[in-house]
């Protein structure tokens, strides 16, 4: 008996590892990637969380093997209001923030496909924005839905 199908926490840790390498660091827009849910940000912001949505297996023709694609949702999280700190931070820059952080993710999957790796990622139909209360503090939140393959194995 072989192993026919992949593991979705395998292309669960590459996309947050591809997403840390694209937001993470001096100059770019978040503060950190989770591979997982989190229920407190421990002050940070932005944040980005990537967490399992589902899977979909189809059998290949003649073969043994699963065509697997993998659902993950991807939060963006970013404080309307820094209510902690005296700098400026205010709405528009949340807005500003949240837009960034979605264009860096894009040019991140693409850029990915371009570079011959052994995982496949897309966005998968509109991304969705709203407000959401964490700990008492506003933020503004994207959905952004991705789905992943492995190209090889």
């Amino acid at each position: 008996m072989g192993f026919n199908s992949d593991n979705r926490e395998t292309l669960r840790d590459a996309l947050a590892a591809l997403l840390t390498t694209a937001l993470v660091g001096t100059g770019l827009p978040a503060q950190h990637v989770y591979g997982y849910p989190i229920g407190d940000f421990g002050g940070d912001s932005p944040v980005v969380v990537v967490e399992s949505a589902g899977s979909e297996r189809v059998r290949e023709q003649v073969s043994t093997k699963w065509r697997d694609w993998f659902h993950f949702n991807v939060f963006s999280f970013v404080l309307c209001v820094d209510p902690v700190t005296t700098t400026t931070w205010d709405e528009d820059d949340a807005e500003d923030a949240l837009d960034l952080i979605e264009k860096k993710m894009a040019d991140a999957l693409i850029d990915n496909t371009d570079a011959g790796s052994l995982n496949f990622f897309e966005p998968v139909g509109r991304s969705t924005v709203d407000h959401i209360v964490i700990g008492g503090a506003d933020y503004r939140r994207e959905l952004v839905p991705v789905r992943g393959r492995r190209l090889i194995g």
